[in-house]
């Protein structure tokens, strides 16, 4: 199955010091890497060999078009991004501590990913089952909600695999008190949901991490993935829940890492099931599951290790070294 990721592509500018420890902070610079997150997914299922494009806008600038060519050189598809002639290419500034974790700094105001417009919803991408990867990001904003919304629905009456990655950004919502009742009721009808822990905690509170994973699953959602950096990854669906280890890394930059987890689990999916059908099948076998995760987490182990998104993300040689 193809993966179609919906959301942002954007500029990750990654401070020189983090790269270079020798770099001076009067000397303080930047170096520009492609990123975001749904686009990392695509390039994550591709780089491993999967079929994968992306659904989405960016800026008729320098920017957009680097992304667009960086798309293209990790054969993602890319037939169904254009250009916004309302917004420029989104920018993140990437600061790292010590350890590798990262912090971010948007400048995302009227950016070119928001003006997604129910017109680039051609009905080619409804013709076959896809597995649709997206991000909180495309919820954040009255617009761009409601053309995901739309695309959602179009997908789901094509038999595609919904998979929510909540990478929960409290900059991207102008009104972020709105987003853990938003995210909540999405979250309820996707087929698979993977959170941090630490955003979970930030939307519902430490105290109600088991009770809203437990609702999400109640609600039909087939398989709940929670991580917690280099701790077990928890899994949740109807039928078996329980936790599997991460495996040890030598970690330089976490920005990519969550992306490349979602990548490696759906490009596993894609290639073993053909619908939600067989997927809902798929995802009811525990040792289905436990192999999945283990192919993500080395993907997520491999991505840490390298900085910047696109470059960072793991083939199958990497991940066979």
């Amino acid at each position: 199955m193809e993966v179609v990721a919906i959301g942002e592509a954007l500029i990750d500018l990654l401070s020189n010091d983090c790269i270079d420890k020798t770099v001076l902070s009067s000397e303080l610079g930047f170096t520009q890497f492609a990123g975001g997150a749904p686009a990392n997914v695509a390039v994550a299922v591709a780089k491993l060999g999967g079929l994968s494009s992306l659904l989405g806008r960016v800026g008729d600038d320098p920017f957009g078009r680097f992304l667009i060519k960086a798309l293209d050189t990790h054969n993602v598809k890319t037939s169904h991004v254009s250009f916004s002639k309302k917004g420029k290419t989104a920018l993140a500034f990437v600061s790292l501590d010590e350890s590798g974790e990262r912090t971010f700094d948007f400048y995302d105001k009227d950016a070119a990913h928001y003006d997604l417009q129910i017109s680039d919803l051609t009905p080619s991408l409804f013709a076959a089952p896809k597995i649709v990867s997206f991000c909180s990001g495309s919820l954040a904003k009255a617009h761009i909600l409601n053309t995901t919304l739309n695309a959602l629905k179009h997908f789901k009456e094509a038999d595609s695999v919904t998979c929510f990655d909540i990478n929960f950004r409290p900059a991207f919502w102008d009104e972020p008190l709105t987003a853990p009742s938003i995210i909540n009721d999405i979250a309820k009808t996707v087929d698979v949901i993977k959170a941090s822990k630490d955003e979970l905690i930030a939307l519902y509170g430490i105290e109600h991490i088991e009770t809203t994973i437990k609702s999400w699953v109640d609600n039909g959602v087939s398989l709940v993935l929670m991580t917690d950096g280099g701790e077990p990854i928890t899994f949740s669906s109807c039928s078996f829940s329980g936790t599997y280890p991460c495996p040890p890394a030598n970690v330089v930059d976490t920005t990519a890492a969550g992306d490349a987890f979602v990548g490696g689990f759906l490009y596993q999916v894609a290639s073993l099931v053909s619908d939600k059908n067989e997927f809902t099948d798929w995802a009811n076998n525990f040792k289905n599951v436990l192999k999945a995760i283990n192919f993500a987490t080395k993907c997520g182990a491999s991505t840490v290790a390298k900085f910047g998104a696109f470059d960072a993300l793991p083939t199958q040689q990497d991940l066979s070294a």
